[in-house]
Protein backbone atom coordinates (compact mmCIF):
# COMPACT_ATOMS: atom_id res chain seq x y z
CA UNK A 1 0.00 0.00 0.00
CA UNK A 2 1.60 3.28 -1.12
CA UNK A 3 0.29 6.87 -0.26
CA UNK A 4 1.46 10.04 -1.96
CA UNK A 5 0.26 13.29 -1.45
CA UNK A 6 -0.25 15.97 -3.87
CA UNK A 7 -0.22 19.50 -3.33
CA UNK A 8 -1.41 21.76 -5.59
CA UNK A 9 -0.67 25.40 -5.35
CA UNK A 10 -3.26 27.75 -7.47
CA UNK A 11 -3.17 26.91 -11.22
CA UNK A 12 -0.17 24.38 -10.99
CA UNK A 13 -2.71 21.78 -13.05
CA UNK A 14 -3.74 19.27 -10.18
CA UNK A 15 -6.37 18.01 -11.77
CA UNK A 16 -4.34 17.72 -15.13
CA UNK A 17 -1.77 15.97 -12.83
CA UNK A 18 -4.62 13.26 -11.58
CA UNK A 19 -5.88 12.77 -15.07
CA UNK A 20 -2.35 11.70 -15.99
CA UNK A 21 -2.29 9.04 -13.11
CA UNK A 22 -5.92 8.00 -14.65
CA UNK A 23 -4.46 7.80 -18.26
CA UNK A 24 -0.93 5.85 -16.86
CA UNK A 25 -2.96 3.50 -14.79
CA UNK A 26 -5.36 2.52 -17.75
CA UNK A 27 -2.17 2.23 -20.50
CA UNK A 28 -0.48 -0.32 -18.38
CA UNK A 29 -3.97 -2.14 -18.22
CA UNK A 30 -5.21 -1.26 -14.84
CA UNK A 31 -8.78 -2.13 -15.70
CA UNK A 32 -11.01 0.79 -15.13
CA UNK A 33 -13.47 -0.80 -12.74
CA UNK A 34 -10.05 -1.04 -10.41
CA UNK A 35 -9.52 2.60 -10.41
CA UNK A 36 -12.15 5.33 -8.09
CA UNK A 37 -12.10 9.00 -8.55
CA UNK A 38 -13.29 10.49 -5.82
CA UNK A 39 -13.66 14.38 -6.35
CA UNK A 40 -15.73 17.15 -4.40
CA UNK A 41 -18.41 17.59 -6.70
CA UNK A 42 -20.14 15.27 -9.58
CA UNK A 43 -19.16 17.55 -12.29
CA UNK A 44 -15.42 17.41 -11.51
CA UNK A 45 -15.67 13.20 -11.48
CA UNK A 46 -17.72 13.17 -14.36
CA UNK A 47 -15.67 15.35 -16.06
CA UNK A 48 -12.44 13.58 -15.11
CA UNK A 49 -14.42 10.23 -16.44
CA UNK A 50 -15.04 11.69 -20.01
CA UNK A 51 -11.30 12.84 -20.35
CA UNK A 52 -10.36 9.39 -19.82
CA UNK A 53 -12.48 8.28 -22.15
CA UNK A 54 -11.64 10.70 -24.92
CA UNK A 55 -8.04 8.77 -24.52
CA UNK A 56 -9.48 5.31 -24.57
CA UNK A 57 -12.88 5.49 -26.41
CA UNK A 58 -13.24 2.13 -25.99
CA UNK A 59 -14.36 2.00 -22.56
CA UNK A 60 -18.38 2.78 -21.63
CA UNK A 61 -18.94 5.68 -19.63
CA UNK A 62 -21.94 3.93 -17.87
CA UNK A 63 -20.26 0.28 -16.91
CA UNK A 64 -16.64 1.01 -17.24
CA UNK A 65 -16.43 3.37 -14.64
CA UNK A 66 -18.54 2.87 -11.43
CA UNK A 67 -15.90 4.73 -8.88
CA UNK A 68 -16.05 8.21 -10.60
CA UNK A 69 -18.34 9.81 -8.05
CA UNK A 70 -17.98 11.87 -4.59
CA UNK A 71 -18.23 10.30 -1.63
CA UNK A 72 -21.59 10.41 -0.60
CA UNK A 73 -22.80 9.28 -4.08
CA UNK A 74 -19.98 5.83 -3.59
CA UNK A 75 -21.98 5.45 0.06
CA UNK A 76 -24.94 5.78 -1.96
CA UNK A 77 -24.48 2.68 -4.17
CA UNK A 78 -22.86 0.60 -1.73
CA UNK A 79 -25.46 0.59 0.72
CA UNK A 80 -27.92 -0.36 -2.31
CA UNK A 81 -29.79 3.07 -1.33
CA UNK A 82 -32.84 3.91 -3.47
CA UNK A 83 -34.22 7.55 -3.39
CA UNK A 84 -37.58 6.23 -1.68
CA UNK A 85 -34.82 5.88 1.25
CA UNK A 86 -33.76 9.11 1.54
CA UNK A 87 -35.30 12.25 3.00
CA UNK A 88 -36.75 14.17 0.51
CA UNK A 89 -38.47 18.14 0.36
CA UNK A 90 -42.04 16.24 1.22
CA UNK A 91 -40.55 14.43 4.14
CA UNK A 92 -38.89 17.90 5.39
CA UNK A 93 -42.37 19.87 5.24
CA UNK A 94 -43.88 17.19 7.16
CA UNK A 95 -41.03 16.90 9.67
CA UNK A 96 -41.01 20.92 9.81
CA UNK A 97 -44.90 21.11 10.04
CA UNK A 98 -44.48 18.16 13.46
CA UNK A 99 -41.66 20.21 15.01
CA UNK A 100 -43.32 23.15 14.46
CA UNK A 101 -40.40 25.07 12.69
CA UNK A 102 -39.95 26.44 9.45
CA UNK A 103 -37.18 24.76 7.12
CA UNK A 104 -36.38 25.24 3.49
CA UNK A 105 -34.20 22.12 1.32
CA UNK A 106 -31.41 23.01 -0.54
CA UNK A 107 -31.03 20.42 -3.85
CA UNK A 108 -27.85 19.57 -4.27
CA UNK A 109 -26.11 17.74 -7.94
CA UNK A 110 -26.86 14.24 -7.10
CA UNK A 111 -30.84 13.22 -6.92
CA UNK A 112 -30.57 12.07 -3.61
CA UNK A 113 -29.09 15.01 -2.31
CA UNK A 114 -31.35 16.80 -0.31
CA UNK A 115 -30.31 18.94 2.37
CA UNK A 116 -32.06 20.99 5.08
CA UNK A 117 -31.89 24.63 5.29
CA UNK A 118 -32.34 25.49 9.02
CA UNK A 119 -30.06 27.06 11.56
CA UNK A 120 -30.52 24.00 14.33
CA UNK A 121 -30.39 21.12 11.80
CA UNK A 122 -27.17 22.94 9.77
CA UNK A 123 -25.36 23.44 13.25
CA UNK A 124 -26.47 20.15 14.03
CA UNK A 125 -24.76 18.40 10.69
CA UNK A 126 -21.89 20.34 11.08
CA UNK A 127 -21.36 18.51 14.59
CA UNK A 128 -22.16 15.25 13.16
CA UNK A 129 -19.45 15.64 10.20
CA UNK A 130 -16.86 17.18 13.05
CA UNK A 131 -17.49 13.97 14.92
CA UNK A 132 -18.17 16.16 17.93
CA UNK A 133 -20.58 15.91 20.68
CA UNK A 134 -23.37 17.73 20.13
CA UNK A 135 -23.42 19.73 23.37
CA UNK A 136 -20.12 20.83 23.08
CA UNK A 137 -20.18 22.11 19.59
CA UNK A 138 -23.44 24.09 20.73
CA UNK A 139 -21.42 25.84 23.27
CA UNK A 140 -18.34 26.84 21.00
CA UNK A 141 -21.05 27.96 18.09
CA UNK A 142 -22.29 30.65 20.37
CA UNK A 143 -26.05 29.75 19.25
CA UNK A 144 -28.49 32.23 20.49
CA UNK A 145 -31.27 29.92 20.88
CA UNK A 146 -31.77 28.28 23.84
CA UNK A 147 -30.02 24.55 24.21
CA UNK A 148 -33.26 23.11 25.14
CA UNK A 149 -35.08 23.97 21.66
CA UNK A 150 -31.80 23.09 20.17
CA UNK A 151 -31.72 19.69 21.46
CA UNK A 152 -35.59 18.90 21.13
CA UNK A 153 -35.03 19.54 17.31
CA UNK A 154 -31.80 17.64 17.22
CA UNK A 155 -34.20 14.61 19.30
CA UNK A 156 -37.40 15.06 16.74
CA UNK A 157 -35.17 15.10 13.46
CA UNK A 158 -33.54 11.75 14.47
CA UNK A 159 -37.09 9.98 15.74
CA UNK A 160 -38.65 11.33 12.45
CA UNK A 161 -36.26 9.55 10.04
CA UNK A 162 -36.07 6.29 12.32
CA UNK A 163 -40.05 6.29 12.56
CA UNK A 164 -39.90 6.29 8.58
CA UNK A 165 -37.06 4.59 7.76
CA UNK A 166 -35.19 7.11 6.39
CA UNK A 167 -32.00 8.25 5.75
CA UNK A 168 -30.27 11.94 5.67
CA UNK A 169 -27.01 12.81 3.29
CA UNK A 170 -24.74 12.20 6.09
CA UNK A 171 -26.19 8.95 7.35
CA UNK A 172 -24.81 8.07 4.35
CA UNK A 173 -21.27 8.33 5.03
CA UNK A 174 -22.49 7.04 9.16
CA UNK A 175 -24.19 3.89 7.77
CA UNK A 176 -21.13 2.72 5.19
CA UNK A 177 -18.44 3.13 8.09
CA UNK A 178 -20.46 0.84 9.92
CA UNK A 179 -20.65 -1.49 7.15
CA UNK A 180 -17.09 -1.02 6.02
CA UNK A 181 -17.19 -4.56 4.19
CA UNK A 182 -19.43 -3.40 1.22
CA UNK A 183 -16.44 -0.95 0.02
CA UNK A 184 -14.24 -1.38 -2.66
CA UNK A 185 -10.95 -2.54 -2.98
CA UNK A 186 -9.07 -0.42 -5.25
CA UNK A 187 -6.09 -1.02 -7.34
CA UNK A 188 -6.06 2.94 -7.58
CA UNK A 189 -7.40 5.48 -5.20
CA UNK A 190 -7.28 9.08 -6.28
CA UNK A 191 -8.82 11.57 -4.01
CA UNK A 192 -9.48 15.28 -4.80
CA UNK A 193 -9.79 18.28 -3.13
CA UNK A 194 -8.43 16.88 0.30
CA UNK A 195 -8.33 19.74 1.99
CA UNK A 196 -12.48 19.99 1.85
CA UNK A 197 -13.00 17.01 3.12
CA UNK A 198 -14.71 16.81 6.78
CA UNK A 199 -13.54 14.72 9.37
CA UNK A 200 -16.13 11.81 8.99
CA UNK A 201 -15.04 11.84 5.10
CA UNK A 202 -11.48 11.59 6.36
CA UNK A 203 -12.81 8.14 7.89
CA UNK A 204 -14.09 7.18 5.15
CA UNK A 205 -11.02 7.87 2.86
CA UNK A 206 -9.01 6.13 5.31
CA UNK A 207 -11.50 2.69 4.99
CA UNK A 208 -10.55 3.11 1.35
CA UNK A 209 -6.73 3.76 1.13
CA UNK A 210 -6.15 0.37 3.53
CA UNK A 211 -8.02 -1.39 0.54
CA UNK A 212 -6.60 0.34 -1.80
CA UNK A 213 -3.13 -0.66 -3.46
CA UNK A 214 -2.22 2.82 -4.62
CA UNK A 215 -3.40 6.42 -3.21
CA UNK A 216 -2.96 9.36 -4.66
CA UNK A 217 -4.67 12.48 -2.61
CA UNK A 218 -4.93 15.67 -4.09
CA UNK A 219 -5.25 18.95 -2.46
CA UNK A 220 -3.46 22.63 -1.07
CA UNK A 221 -4.55 23.26 2.43
CA UNK A 222 -3.33 27.44 1.76
CA UNK A 223 -6.87 27.19 -0.05
CA UNK A 224 -8.88 25.56 2.76
CA UNK A 225 -11.72 27.89 3.56
CA UNK A 226 -14.24 25.55 4.05
CA UNK A 227 -12.95 24.98 7.77
CA UNK A 228 -16.48 27.01 9.61
CA UNK A 229 -18.51 24.13 7.20
CA UNK A 230 -16.33 21.46 8.39
CA UNK A 231 -13.49 21.06 6.91
CA UNK A 232 -10.57 18.98 8.41
CA UNK A 233 -7.48 20.07 6.63
CA UNK A 234 -5.33 18.83 9.83
CA UNK A 235 -6.13 15.42 9.09
CA UNK A 236 -4.50 15.99 5.26
CA UNK A 237 -1.36 17.65 6.16
CA UNK A 238 -1.07 14.59 9.18
CA UNK A 239 -1.54 11.85 6.74
CA UNK A 240 1.53 9.67 6.33
CA UNK A 241 2.86 9.34 2.45
CA UNK A 242 5.25 10.45 -0.11
CA UNK A 243 5.05 14.47 -0.65
CA UNK A 244 4.67 15.35 -4.09
CA UNK A 245 4.32 19.39 -4.90
CA UNK A 246 3.21 21.16 -8.56
CA UNK A 247 5.69 23.98 -8.66
CA UNK A 248 4.94 25.66 -11.43
CA UNK A 249 1.70 27.78 -11.46
CA UNK A 250 0.22 28.51 -15.21
CA UNK A 251 -2.15 31.10 -13.79
CA UNK A 252 -0.48 33.35 -11.58
CA UNK A 253 2.16 35.80 -12.55
CA UNK A 254 5.39 37.03 -10.54
CA UNK A 255 4.00 40.31 -9.26
CA UNK A 256 0.60 38.93 -7.54
CA UNK A 257 2.60 35.24 -6.88
CA UNK A 258 4.77 37.50 -4.61
CA UNK A 259 1.84 38.79 -2.73
CA UNK A 260 0.91 35.81 -2.25
CA UNK A 261 3.64 34.49 -0.69
CA UNK A 262 3.41 37.26 1.60
CA UNK A 263 0.21 36.06 3.03
CA UNK A 264 0.59 32.72 2.73
CA UNK A 265 3.94 32.61 4.74
CA UNK A 266 1.99 33.96 7.58
CA UNK A 267 0.13 30.68 8.31
CA UNK A 268 1.42 28.63 10.88
CA UNK A 269 0.38 25.23 10.36
CA UNK A 270 0.85 24.46 7.09
CA UNK A 271 3.01 22.37 3.91
CA UNK A 272 5.68 24.27 2.65
CA UNK A 273 5.66 24.40 -0.91
CA UNK A 274 8.00 26.22 -3.40
CA UNK A 275 6.16 27.35 -6.96
CA UNK A 276 7.35 29.57 -9.58
CA UNK A 277 4.95 31.96 -11.09
CA UNK A 278 4.23 32.70 -15.01
CA UNK A 279 7.24 34.46 -16.49
CA UNK A 280 4.72 37.75 -16.87
CA UNK A 281 4.68 40.22 -14.01
CA UNK A 282 1.10 40.66 -14.23
CA UNK A 283 0.34 43.90 -11.84
CA UNK A 284 -1.44 45.17 -8.83
CA UNK A 285 -3.08 48.32 -8.25
CA UNK A 286 -4.86 49.79 -4.84
CA UNK A 287 -8.05 51.26 -4.80
CA UNK A 288 -10.12 53.65 -2.00
CA UNK A 289 -13.30 52.34 -3.46
CA UNK A 290 -14.59 50.21 -6.16
CA UNK A 291 -15.98 53.07 -8.03
CA UNK A 292 -12.58 54.35 -9.18
CA UNK A 293 -12.01 50.95 -10.76
CA UNK A 294 -12.23 50.69 -14.49
CA UNK A 295 -14.29 47.53 -15.38
CA UNK A 296 -15.66 48.24 -18.85
CA UNK A 297 -13.36 46.05 -21.13
CA UNK A 298 -12.21 42.80 -20.78
CA UNK A 299 -12.89 39.38 -18.15
CA UNK A 300 -13.95 39.89 -14.94
CA UNK A 301 -14.21 38.35 -11.67
CA UNK A 302 -15.71 40.73 -8.81
CA UNK A 303 -14.78 39.22 -5.37
CA UNK A 304 -15.81 39.79 -1.10
CA UNK A 305 -15.52 37.76 1.81
CA UNK A 306 -19.00 37.83 2.54
CA UNK A 307 -21.96 38.26 -0.10
CA UNK A 308 -23.94 41.27 1.33
CA UNK A 309 -20.55 42.91 0.49
CA UNK A 310 -21.13 42.91 -3.12
CA UNK A 311 -24.96 44.15 -3.06
CA UNK A 312 -23.36 48.01 -3.57
CA UNK A 313 -21.00 46.58 -6.51
CA UNK A 314 -24.42 44.80 -8.21
CA UNK A 315 -26.44 47.71 -8.28
CA UNK A 316 -23.35 50.26 -9.32
CA UNK A 317 -22.11 47.75 -12.02
CA UNK A 318 -26.30 47.66 -13.72
CA UNK A 319 -26.30 51.49 -13.33
CA UNK A 320 -23.09 51.22 -15.78
CA UNK A 321 -25.15 49.22 -18.63
CA UNK A 322 -23.26 46.10 -18.06
CA UNK A 323 -23.70 42.26 -18.08
CA UNK A 324 -22.85 40.05 -15.14
CA UNK A 325 -23.59 37.05 -13.16
CA UNK A 326 -23.76 36.68 -9.52
CA UNK A 327 -24.54 33.25 -8.08
CA UNK A 328 -24.37 31.59 -11.13
CA UNK A 329 -27.37 34.00 -12.35
CA UNK A 330 -27.03 36.05 -15.73
CA UNK A 331 -27.83 39.91 -14.39
CA UNK A 332 -31.27 39.51 -16.91
CA UNK A 333 -33.45 36.96 -16.01
CA UNK A 334 -33.96 33.79 -18.17
CA UNK A 335 -37.80 34.44 -18.73
CA UNK A 336 -36.90 37.98 -19.68
CA UNK A 337 -33.92 37.06 -21.64
CA UNK A 338 -36.13 34.64 -23.92
CA UNK A 339 -39.21 36.84 -24.24
CA UNK A 340 -37.13 39.82 -25.36
CA UNK A 341 -35.07 37.93 -27.97
CA UNK A 342 -38.14 35.92 -29.54
CA UNK A 343 -40.15 39.17 -29.87
CA UNK A 344 -37.85 40.52 -31.52
CA UNK A 345 -37.45 37.50 -33.94
CA UNK A 346 -41.22 37.23 -34.30
CA UNK A 347 -41.03 41.25 -35.62
CA UNK A 348 -38.37 40.36 -38.28
CA UNK A 349 -40.39 37.17 -39.54
CA UNK A 350 -39.07 34.29 -37.57
CA UNK A 351 -40.52 31.64 -35.92
CA UNK A 352 -40.54 30.27 -32.62
CA UNK A 353 -41.79 27.44 -30.01
CA UNK A 354 -44.74 27.12 -27.60
CA UNK A 355 -42.85 27.87 -24.88
CA UNK A 356 -41.10 30.88 -26.05
CA UNK A 357 -44.80 32.27 -27.55
CA UNK A 358 -46.29 31.63 -23.86
CA UNK A 359 -43.41 33.40 -21.82
CA UNK A 360 -43.85 36.85 -24.32
CA UNK A 361 -47.77 36.36 -23.78
CA UNK A 362 -46.73 36.42 -19.54
CA UNK A 363 -45.24 39.95 -20.44
CA UNK A 364 -47.18 41.30 -22.97
CA UNK A 365 -49.09 44.48 -22.05
CA UNK A 366 -52.76 43.36 -21.65
CA UNK A 367 -53.93 45.68 -24.58
CA UNK A 368 -51.31 44.02 -26.91
CA UNK A 369 -53.73 40.35 -26.70
CA UNK A 370 -57.40 40.13 -27.07
CA UNK A 371 -59.64 39.21 -24.27
CA UNK A 372 -59.73 35.31 -23.88
CA UNK A 373 -56.27 34.91 -25.70
CA UNK A 374 -54.03 35.29 -23.04
CA UNK A 375 -54.40 31.55 -21.85
CA UNK A 376 -53.00 30.08 -25.34
CA UNK A 377 -56.05 27.74 -25.13
CA UNK A 378 -56.08 26.56 -28.28
CA UNK A 379 -52.30 26.71 -29.03
CA UNK A 380 -50.54 23.32 -29.69
CA UNK A 381 -47.28 22.80 -28.64
CA UNK A 382 -45.75 20.65 -30.91
CA UNK A 383 -45.98 24.22 -33.93
CA UNK A 384 -43.90 26.65 -34.44
CA UNK A 385 -45.35 30.03 -34.81
CA UNK A 386 -45.11 33.53 -36.60
CA UNK A 387 -45.94 37.16 -35.99
CA UNK A 388 -49.07 36.59 -38.53
CA UNK A 389 -50.02 33.17 -37.38
CA UNK A 390 -50.40 34.89 -33.21
CA UNK A 391 -52.30 37.56 -34.97
CA UNK A 392 -54.53 35.42 -36.83
CA UNK A 393 -55.33 32.75 -34.66
CA UNK A 394 -54.06 34.04 -30.88
CA UNK A 395 -55.51 37.28 -30.46
CA UNK A 396 -52.39 39.27 -30.42
CA UNK A 397 -52.60 43.29 -31.25
CA UNK A 398 -49.19 44.69 -31.62
CA UNK A 399 -46.28 44.63 -33.16
CA UNK A 400 -44.25 47.45 -31.42
CA UNK A 401 -40.72 47.31 -30.27
CA UNK A 402 -40.08 44.95 -27.49
CA UNK A 403 -40.13 47.55 -24.42
CA UNK A 404 -43.16 48.72 -25.45
CA UNK A 405 -45.18 45.46 -26.19
CA UNK A 406 -43.57 43.41 -23.22
CA UNK A 407 -44.94 46.01 -20.49
CA UNK A 408 -44.84 43.25 -17.88
CA UNK A 409 -41.22 43.16 -18.02
CA UNK A 410 -40.76 45.26 -14.15
CA UNK A 411 -39.28 49.18 -15.82
CA UNK A 412 -36.33 48.70 -14.21
CA UNK A 413 -35.38 45.21 -15.93
CA UNK A 414 -36.43 47.37 -19.62
CA UNK A 415 -34.25 50.19 -18.71
CA UNK A 416 -31.38 48.03 -18.09
CA UNK A 417 -31.69 45.63 -20.78
CA UNK A 418 -31.80 49.18 -22.94
CA UNK A 419 -28.62 50.46 -21.61
CA UNK A 420 -27.12 47.17 -23.11
CA UNK A 421 -28.03 47.20 -26.29
CA UNK A 422 -27.20 51.03 -26.39
CA UNK A 423 -23.59 49.92 -25.45
CA UNK A 424 -23.87 47.41 -28.33
CA UNK A 425 -23.75 44.78 -25.80
CA UNK A 426 -24.51 41.02 -27.37
CA UNK A 427 -26.84 40.24 -24.32
CA UNK A 428 -26.79 36.38 -25.27
CA UNK A 429 -23.11 36.42 -25.26
CA UNK A 430 -20.29 35.39 -22.64
CA UNK A 431 -20.74 37.13 -19.44
CA UNK A 432 -17.46 39.43 -18.78
CA UNK A 433 -17.97 40.06 -14.97
CA UNK A 434 -18.77 37.16 -12.42
CA UNK A 435 -19.49 38.34 -8.70
CA UNK A 436 -18.82 35.68 -6.34
CA UNK A 437 -17.77 35.29 -2.80
CA UNK A 438 -14.28 34.14 -2.45
CA UNK A 439 -15.46 30.88 -0.80
CA UNK A 440 -17.66 30.43 -4.00
CA UNK A 441 -15.03 31.17 -6.80
CA UNK A 442 -12.36 28.53 -5.28
CA UNK A 443 -10.79 26.77 -8.20
CA UNK A 444 -11.66 30.32 -10.60
CA UNK A 445 -9.84 32.31 -12.57
CA UNK A 446 -9.94 35.54 -14.77
CA UNK A 447 -8.02 37.96 -16.50
CA UNK A 448 -9.06 41.01 -13.82
CA UNK A 449 -9.97 40.05 -10.02
CA UNK A 450 -11.20 43.04 -8.10
CA UNK A 451 -11.11 42.40 -4.48
CA UNK A 452 -12.80 43.74 -2.11
CA UNK A 453 -11.10 43.79 1.25
CA UNK A 454 -13.55 44.26 4.21
CA UNK A 455 -14.45 41.64 6.15
CA UNK A 456 -17.44 41.33 8.43
CA UNK A 457 -17.70 42.41 12.25
CA UNK A 458 -17.10 38.46 13.11
CA UNK A 459 -14.81 38.18 11.17
CA UNK A 460 -12.76 41.04 12.00
CA UNK A 461 -13.25 39.97 15.33
CA UNK A 462 -11.30 36.78 15.06
CA UNK A 463 -8.75 38.00 13.05
CA UNK A 464 -6.03 37.63 15.93
CA UNK A 465 -7.34 34.87 17.61
CA UNK A 466 -7.55 32.53 14.43
CA UNK A 467 -5.80 34.63 11.43
CA UNK A 468 -4.98 31.45 10.02
CA UNK A 469 -8.49 30.93 8.52
CA UNK A 470 -8.49 34.78 7.49
CA UNK A 471 -5.23 34.63 5.60
CA UNK A 472 -6.18 31.49 3.65
CA UNK A 473 -9.31 33.33 2.50
CA UNK A 474 -7.10 36.00 1.24
CA UNK A 475 -4.66 34.10 -0.73
CA UNK A 476 -7.38 32.33 -2.20
CA UNK A 477 -9.04 35.36 -3.30
CA UNK A 478 -5.11 36.91 -4.73
CA UNK A 479 -4.44 33.93 -6.71
CA UNK A 480 -7.77 34.23 -9.25
CA UNK A 481 -5.62 36.53 -10.73
CA UNK A 482 -4.33 35.58 -14.31
CA UNK A 483 -3.12 39.06 -15.16
CA UNK A 484 -4.08 41.98 -13.26
CA UNK A 485 -5.56 42.48 -9.24
CA UNK A 486 -7.72 45.31 -7.98
CA UNK A 487 -7.38 45.53 -4.24
CA UNK A 488 -9.99 47.89 -2.81
CA UNK A 489 -8.72 48.56 0.77
CA UNK A 490 -10.93 48.35 3.56
CA UNK A 491 -13.40 51.12 4.65
CA UNK A 492 -11.68 50.41 7.99
CA UNK A 493 -8.25 49.33 8.53
CA UNK A 494 -9.31 46.99 11.55
CA UNK A 495 -12.53 45.53 9.70
CA UNK A 496 -10.33 44.12 6.56
CA UNK A 497 -7.86 41.88 5.24
CA UNK A 498 -4.41 42.64 6.25
CA UNK A 499 -1.65 42.96 3.46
Amino acid sequence: MSVVKVFGPPGSGKTTYLLSVVQRELAEDVPPTQIGYFAFTRKAATEARDRAIQKFPALNPDLDFPWFRTLHSLAYRCLGITSKDMMGPEHYAEFAKEAGIELGVEKGEEEFAIKADHPILNEVNIARIKGKDLRQHYNESRMTIEWHHFEYVDRAYRHYKASRRLLDFTDLLERVLDAPDRLPSLKTLIIDEAQDLSQLQWRLVKELIARAERTYIAGDDDQAVYIWAGADVDSFLALDGQVTVLDQSYRVPSKIHALANQVVNRIRKRQLKVWKPRTEGGAITYYNDFHHVDITKGEWLVLAAANYMLTDMHEWIKSQGLLFERHGQRSIPESVLQAVLGWERLRKGGEIPFDTVKTIYKFLDPSAVKRGHKGLRTASVDVAYTHASLTKDHGLLTDAIWHEALTKVAEDKRNYIIALLRRGVKITGKVPIKLSTIHGAKGGEADNVLLIGDLSTKFAQEYDKNSDDINRLLYVGITRAKQSLHFVLPKNSYKGFRL
